[in-house]
């Protein structure tokens, strides 16, 4: 995968969920399926665990992502958010 450049003179948070935004809209990451944990993708975008906490927050707000205590986060699904199983 390229590396990412950020411009660490603007909010690197805000970056971070444009470009997850970007990869949901472009169905890199596919409705309804998980996305990389929050460690994998702070390692990927060079940014601390809690930089990366915030930008996944601010996409689990708008409706971007969804996330569920115990399975992980995932890209919106317009049909049905994941449930638990069991």
């Amino acid at each position: 995968m390229a590396e990412i450049e950020l411009d660490r003179r603007r909010s690197v948070w805000k970056q971070v969920a444009e470009i997850i935004r970007k990869r949901v809209d472009g169905g890199t990451y596919k409705a309804g399926e998980a996305i990389p944990s929050t460690v994998l993708l702070a390692a990927e975008f060079d940014v601390s665990t809690s930089t990366m906490r915030k930008a996944l927050v601010a996409l689990i707000e708008d409706g971007t992502l969804w996330a569920e205590p115990g399975m992980g986060t995932y890209a919106r699904d317009d049909e049905k958010p994941p449930t638990r199983e069991g």
